[in-house]
C-alpha cells in the first residue's frame, strides 16, 4: 500500500502537460461561423447530481414542427407530370421491337475461332489434344473441375526439364515423398510439351504413367494440365490426398 502511495504521489507532483492540441480550437470555431457551442441546462438525476454539456448544433431547430421540417426537405423535389386523368403517363409501349436475337452456337464458335487465329483469344488447353486429365472414380468431380481452372494454389513444383526419363522418374519418387511428408494438397510437375520429339512427348508421357501406375497412385485424388498461363500442356497439376485412397472392392 505504501508503494502505490508514493507511487500516486508522485504522478500527482508532476507538471501539468504543456501539449494542448485543442487549445485553439474554440477560437478556430468562432471565426468560421459555422458552428455554435450553446450550453444547455443540465439534466438532474434523483440523487440530485446534474451534468450539463455542450451541443454541437448546425442551426437551431426546435421550435419547427414535422410539417416545416418536411417541406424544407422536399423543397427540391420535381413533381411528375400528369395525364388528364390524374395517373401518371404509362411507359412506352415495346409493342412491335423485336429483341435482338443473340447469335447461335456456330456463329458463336466462328468468331471465338477467328479471335484465336488473329491472337485476340487464347486457345483453351482443355480443347486441344495435348490435354490430358482424370480422377479417381470416387473424387468428387467438382474438385477435378476446379483444378483444371486451376483454383488451387500450387505449393511446390518440381522441374524435370533436361532429364532423362530415368532422372525424372527417380526425381519424382523423391519430390512425392516430400510433398506427403510436408502435407502437400496441390503440386505440379514441368515436363514440357515435348514439341522437339519424333512422334510424343517421351517425358511427359513417363511422367503421366508414373502418375497413373507409379508407386504414389494411391495419393493421388486427380490430375489435369495446368491453364494456360500457368504452362499449358507442359504443366501437369496433381491433387494429393493426405491418406491412400483405398480400392473399390470387386462388386460394390
Amino acid at each position: 500500500m505504501s508503494g502505490d502511495r508514493r507511487r500516486t504521489k508522485r504522478f500527482l507532483d508532476r507538471e501539468p502537460l504543456t501539449v494542448k492540441p485543442f487549445s485553439g480550437l474554440k477560437q478556430a470555431l468562432d471565426r468560421s461561423g459555422k458552428w455554435n457551442m450553446i450550453r444547455r441546462p443540465g439534466r438532474k438525476f434523483q440523487n440530485g447530481s446534474s451534468t450539463a454539456g455542450g451541443v454541437w448544433q448546425g442551426h437551431s431547430r426546435g421550435d419547427e414542427s414535422e410539417e416545416a421540417v418536411f417541406l424544407r426537405a422536399v423543397a427540391d423535389v420535381v413533381p411528375l407530370e400528369r395525364g388528364r386523368n390524374g395517373d401518371t403517363p404509362a411507359a412506352p409501349s415495346t409493342a412491335g421491337v423485336v429483341a435482338p436475337v443473340g447469335e447461335d452456337d456456330m456463329s458463336k464458335g466462328l468468331r471465338e475461332l477467328q479471335e484465336i487465329i488473329n491472337g485476340n483469344r487464347l486457345l483453351p488447353v482443355h480443347n486441344t489434344p495435348e490435354y490430358v486429365e482424370d480422377f479417381r472414380p470416387r473424387t468428387d468431380p467438382c474438385l477435378a473441375a476446379r483444378l483444371r481452372r486451376g483454383d488451387f494454389a500450387v505449393q511446390a513444383y518440381c522441374e524435370l526439364h533436361g532429364l532423362t526419363s530415368f532422372e525424372a522418374l527417380e526425381v519424382c519418387d523423391e519430390f512425392m515423398s516430400e510433398s506427403l511428408a510436408e502435407g502437400r494438397k496441390c503440386i505440379a510437375f514441368i515436363h514440357g510439351r515435348g514439341l522437339s520429339s519424333a512422334r510424343e512427348p517421351v517425358l511427359k508421357g513417363s511422367v503421366i504413367k508414373w502418375i497413373t501406375r507409379g508407386p504414389f497412385r494411391r495419393f493421388i485424388l486427380s490430375f489435369s494440365s495446368a491453364p494456360i498461363w500457368d504452362g499449358g500442356a507442359g504443366v501437369t497439376y496433381v491433387l494429393l490426398s493426405r491418406r491412400p485412397v483405398k480400392r473399390k472392392r470387386r462388386g460394390m
